[in-house]
């Protein structure tokens, strides 16, 4: 799994996701919410890239909430449907293939230039800022979600 850890201070989900949209890089589908906005949580569960395959070392965590990409549809009904169960936990954050990645590559790259393989070579890395998620665009929908769905109330 990636990485569990606590935020300072609890805040709402809506906060929280409003938090995350404000400092990841900008995608098409944006971000993808599941959960009511007004949840709390403190307990921040991360896995850049495609995480729907470790629910069980989420849930496993005690997060408030998962941050992942590349959600597929019932496996994120059925972990939201199994949160119900308990607690409601870990709601759920779609952030994107891309934006969830982005964040760690620079930390990599500096190391790669920092090793001194050779000192008559120099070796430069570059962190491409180009969004390779495949989806473009996107068309918001027309009529806001309801703050809770009826199987969240």
């Amino acid at each position: 799994m990636g990485r569990v850890g606590d935020l300072s201070a609890s805040m709402s989900l809506a906060d929280f996701a409003g938090l995350l949209s404000d400092n990841l890089p900008p995608t098409a589908a944006g971000l993808r919410v599941s959960g009511p906005a007004d949840a709390v949580v403190q307990r921040i569960a991360v896995l850049g890239g495609a995480g729907d395959s470790a629910f069980g070392a989420v849930r496993g965590s005690g997060a408030d909430v998962y941050v992942t990409a590349d959600l597929r549809h019932h496996a994120a009904l059925e972990a939201r449907e199994e949160a119900l169960v308990g607690n409601g936990t870990p709601y759920l954050i779609d952030a994107g293939h891309f934006a969830t990645e982005y964040l760690w590559l620079q930390g990599p790259a500096d190391r790669l230039i920092a090793h001194n393989f050779d000192a008559a070579q120099s070796l430069e890395a570059h962190v491409s800022t180009i969004v390779t998620d495949p989806g473009r665009s996107s068309s918001a929908g027309q009529h806001p979600l309801p703050a809770r769905t009826p199987h969240e109330s």
